[in-house]
């Protein structure tokens, strides 16, 4: 399984009990078995009678899991469910909620039947399932919730789409709740995945899109995949979240910034704002090697002083500006700061013998140099449009002078270690 090849150690979650809603197939299935191999007793609350496959496929592989037949649009289902699981496991320690149902058509064609039942599976069944597995967790004061969420606004499947905009909208409610807890809740969002359910829907889909199926599922969305994810890969990416959802919580999260962290896939390059400077000679060489120093640790000491000025705001201004940070790097700001630190670490070993050393790849910083460059753009990006939000909130002139000189400065940092790391990239 994909899962291995993470670095994740095997049984990390041993003894934890999960739920998976809508396991029988696709990410489902494969999310069960990634959990199921880092030690965890995996529950397939699944409608159709192949959740009992993915059951004794799990236990062929040495797992353990519990096939529980379950509509999540019924209540009584979801409490059979529950008086499975507790009776067999006596807790629950990670629900994700991924069962869904959908339709295609105009909004004038799905008829209000269809809206209802797509409602009741992918709305209903999400809060019920919260609502009767929430309180084991809160009583052990530790769990995992998770909600799944895809684009918005897509045409001919409003009712799937609409609903997925709103698990978003019911996670981070969650997660708000729960943030004084040891209770971790975020929102999945897969990207295009090759599973059963995208390859029916885009023979469906492609027509009314005025393409072929290939082009339709070809439409490089995905970083680091030219077509469709493979299904393996997304949850080897989610049970990576999973395991570090502490670090998640609040967020959006998806596959590809893990495999991405950890080499297995590259994003592809964007241009630079910043004019890269070729390098000619053993001099400009040392001087390159000294300025991305010197870069590294602007961003790293800009980014702490974020952090700071950030734990000294207000309350709810502290809470806004978590979760805006959060919502445009993909990470919190104390990850962030994290991250720049290693970025800083890496960077100090890089050697003035570049050169020699790039023929035996033992520069540290190059499985991990796309990475990095995400997050830059991000934090990047995330400055820039602070621009825009101080010319909204800061009303006295001579104040916004000065935030907005502070953010064009933290800006161009950043764009600067962005021009470096591309030049690294090309020199090794």
């Amino acid at each position: 399984m994909f899962i291995e090849k993470l670095g994740l150690s095997k049984n990390i979650l041993i003894n934890k009990v999960a739920i998976i809603t809508g396991a029988g197939r696709g990410i489902g299935k494969e999310l069960a078995r990634a959990l199921a191999w880092l030690g965890a007793n995996v529950i397939i609350a699944e409608i159709n009678e192949y959740g009992k496959d993915v059951e004794n496929l799990i236990c062929s592989e040495g797992g353990t899991a519990l096939f529980v037949k379950t509509d999540v649009s019924k209540e009584e289902d979801i409490k059979k469910l529950e008086k499975a699981v507790i009776g067999r496991f006596g807790k629950v320690d990670i629900l994700i909620n991924n069962a869904y149902r959908t339709s295609t058509g105009t909004i004038d064609e799905i008829s209000i039947e269809d809206w209802d039942k797509i409602y009741n599976v992918n709305i209903r069944g999400a809060i019920c399932a919260i609502k009767t597995f929430l309180p084991y967790m809160i009583k052990q004061n530790d769990g995992v919730i998770n909600t799944v969420t895809s684009a918005e606004g897509w045409p001919y499947m409003a009712p799937y789409f609409a609903t997925k905009t709103a698990l978003a909208s019911i996670g981070k409610s969650l997660a708000a709740e729960l943030d004084d807890t040891n209770i971790s809740v975020f929102v999945f969002g897969p990207g295009m995945i090759d599973t059963p359910g995208l390859q029916e829907y885009s023979r469906i889909l492609a027509p009314k899109y005025g393409m072929t199926e290939e082009e339709f599922k070809s439409q490089g969305v995905n970083p680091g995949y030219d077509g469709l994810m493979p299904a393996d890969h997304c949850a080897a990416g989610w049970a990576y979240n999973i395991v570090y959802a502490k670090e998640y919580h609040g967020q959006i999260t998806e596959p590809f910034s893990p495999l991405l962290k950890l080499g297995f896939i590259c994003a592809k390059k964007t241009q630079s704002l910043v004019k890269e400077k070729k390098i000619q000679s053993e001099t400009e060489l040392k001087i390159f090697i000294s300025e991305i120093n010197e870069n590294s640790q602007n961003v790293r000491a800009l980014i702490e002083k974020l952090y700071q000025e950030t734990n000294d705001l207000g309350l709810l201004a502290k809470k806004w500006m978590n979760h805006t940070f959060a919502k445009r790097c993909g990470m919190k700001i104390e990850k962030c700061v994290e991250t720049m630190t290693e970025l800083d670490n890496e960077i100090q070993k890089i050697p003035n013998d570049i050169y020699i050393q790039k023929e035996h790849n033992s520069i540290s910083i190059i499985k991990k140099l796309p990475w990095f460059i995400q997050v830059l753009e991000k934090l990047a990006d995330h400055f820039h449009k602070c621009i825009d939000d101080a010319k909204g909130w800061i009303k006295d002139p001579d104040e916004l002078e000065i935030a907005l000189k502070t953010l064009n400065n933290r800006e161009k940092s950043v764009l600067n270690l962005i021009s470096n790391l591309n030049q690294v990239e090309t020199l090794i």
